[in-house]
């Protein structure tokens, strides 16, 4: 009589044809099934941690961008335009284009009475632009934006000197107006004036650029 148990695959019988996947079998295939999970959730992590980082780093160099335009315009507003408006009074700002129409603006207003003149622009005027280096020079631009911001500094002496030099030789005229010592002086106000307003523009724009992409 043959033994039962050879057709169950029990006890001292020897094991089914084909058999399945052992215990050393199963144990790795279930470390594998945890580990991958892993893995791809740690990827995952850095990926968001380093997308997280770049928007936070653009955030910061728009901010740095905006930040100094807003302090540039209004420097510009507070200084510059508010000089031009006590030194020209009554002159409409926006219908001086050119180098002459500036000249010609300035003279208008000196000829007539020079040392009158000098002693109003020194006195009530030409603080605005001797306040306006010092806190140019606070900014700290980002780094495509510090040969912009040189310039304009560059252009503000430059001006700021040519007034200077311009209401001593006021101050000199004793009788009258003397055109040919004040040329000299009032061809760097000009310049200074055109150059300012001209490195003002670019940075603007540059500003721009970087905020809006236009």
């Amino acid at each position: 009589m043959s033994d039962p148990n050879l057709n169950l695959g029990v006890g001292g019988g020897s094991p089914p044809l084909g058999g399945g996947p052992s215990l050393q079998d199963d144990e790795a295939a279930l470390r594998k099934g945890s580990v991958l999970p892993l893995i791809v959730g740690i990827v995952a992590a850095i990926g968001l941690v380093v997308g997280l980082g770049v928007v936070l780093l653009s955030g910061e160099d728009n901010e740095q961008y905006e930040v100094l335009g807003r302090n540039v315009n209004g420097m510009k507003a507070e200084h510059f335009d508010q000089f031009w408006g006590c030194a020209l009074p009554n002159q409409p700002l926006d219908r001086l284009r050119t180098n002459q129409d500036l000249g010609e603006a300035i003279q208008k207003r000196a000829s007539s009475s020079p040392q009158r003149y000098a002693a109003h622009v020194r006195s009530k005027c030409l603080v605005k632009l001797t306040e306006h280096g010092p806190r140019l020079r606070q900014l700290i631009p980002p780094e495509d934006l510090g040969a912009q911001l040189d310039a304009l500094q560059a252009a503000l002496t430059q001006l700021t000197d040519g007034w200077n030099g311009y209401l001593d030789a006021l101050d000199r005229s004793s009788e009258g107006y003397d055109e040919g010592a004040a040329a000299p002086h009032l061809s760097k106000i000009a310049k200074g004036w055109y150059d300012y307003r001209t490195a003002h523009g670019q940075l603007n724009d540059t500003v721009r650029e970087r905020l809006h992409g236009e």
